[in-house]
């Protein structure tokens, strides 16, 4: 259909991503926790994920609510990631989001192969611990991999992950709607 119609490259990317089949949307939306059901438990964090759809939040940039529910930016930045003046802000308020769960254990990735990738992990396990947050910020290989393996509440919007996940939650989605961003919706 892309190439029929003559869709360009960033449309197709926000066509792939937001519009899904009813089954896989059903699927994902039956995964989404709300903030309370995370209450006391365990969170795995799709670090790069989150913070960059944080990122575009703050900055104004187009976000979507996709079929499944879920919020999505389109940047398609993953190696070419780099940290700016909204990381600081957009790790703050993932961090307040996060507290107001206490989980009991936190475990936030971020891909090694993307520069300075431990330098911000280690910055954000300092923000844990200065906020009481129990758990740590480290670089891993293969993110996706450890992701779609974990028995813990996954803090994502990538849809290969929370299709092998057993429950999901959107932060980003709880940091738009206290900031009043309204997604746009395809």
């Amino acid at each position: 259909m892309a190439d029929h119609y003559r869709i360009d490259k960033e449309y197709r990317n926000i066509l792939s991503r937001a519009v899904l089949s009813d089954d896989v949307a059903r699927s994902r939306r039956l995964k989404a926790i709300g903030l309370e059901n995370l209450m006391g438990g365990v969170l795995h964090i799709d670090g790069y994920n989150v913070l960059i759809t944080i990122e575009s939040i703050i900055t104004g940039e187009d976000i979507f609510l996709c079929d499944d529910g879920f919020i999505r930016d389109m940047r398609c930045l993953f190696r070419k990631y780099r940290r700016s003046g909204a990381t600081d802000e957009a790790v703050q308020l993932m961090i307040d989001v996060i507290s107001r769960a206490r989980p009991s254990d936190v475990l936030l990735l971020l891909d090694k192969q993307i520069s300075r990738s431990g330098e911000l992990a280690s910055d954000i396990g300092e923000a844990f611990s200065a906020a009481g947050i129990p758990g740590t910020a480290r670089t891993a290989r293969d993110v996706d991999r450890g992701l779609k393996s974990s028995s813990a509440v996954v803090a994502t919007s990538d849809g290969i992950i929370i299709d092998h996940v057993s429950s999901a939650l959107d932060i980003p989605a709880l940091i738009a709607r206290r900031m009043m961003v309204k997604p746009i919706r395809i």
